[in-house]
């Protein structure tokens, strides 16, 4: 073996070991932005869950969101209310509208994401909110919400058809709810 032939060898393993490099990259780089995807995705649901428990523990809130829901009718300070609480709401969905359309959001949660979009858009206070407050959010954002509108103006059903039925069931869960004795109760 002379020194052509060694120079050769290295150059092949040189070759193989920048190969394997490349491969082992490439596996972190998928690694890592499946790791970028759950984050993204946890940092949404997490941002939702805060919205939520907020509305949860806020008395005025949940009166406010109802009355405008049911009656229509709001003063200035419950307005002012309602629309920083929609504000948060929606800038909570352009986020995940934005890391969705960057491929960094799980598809099955953007589902879940878009039907409650659809059905906050499907409520009027919400639509009227929408019409003032659209010119808060990125050109996309707007023209997504927009299509959402006018699907539902056009017939397509919101994901809740009735929301006071919804909510007046939940008022009597002895009716909705097997109860407890119910479930443990040997069948026949």
């Amino acid at each position: 073996m002379n020194i052509q032939d060694i120079g050769a060898l290295a150059e092949l393993l040189s070759a193989l070991a920048v190969l394997a490099s490349l491969i082992y990259l490439a596996t972190q780089i998928r690694q890592n932005t499946a790791m970028i995807i759950a984050q993204t995705v946890q940092a949404s649901v997490d941002a939702t869950q805060r919205v939520l428990l907020h509305r949860v523990q806020d008395d005025k809130l949940r009166e406010v969101l109802r009355k405008a829901r049911f009656e229509g009718s709001l003063d200035l300070d419950e307005y002012e209310l309602l629309a920083s609480y929609l504000q948060a709401v929606f800038m909570n969905f352009q986020a995940r509208f934005q890391h969705n359309a960057r491929g960094l959001f799980d598809r099955s949660v953007n589902e879940s994401f878009e039907l409650i979009l659809m059905d906050y858009l499907a409520q009027p206070y919400v639509r009227q909110w929408w019409s003032f407050a659209e010119s808060l959010f990125g050109a996309e954002f707007k023209a997504h919400c927009e299509a959402i509108i006018t699907t539902l103006k056009d017939g397509s059903p919101p994901p809740v058809n009735d929301w006071a039925d919804a909510v007046l069931a939940l008022k009597k869960p002895e009716d909705r709810f097997p109860s407890e004795k119910d479930v443990l109760r040997p069948k026949s």
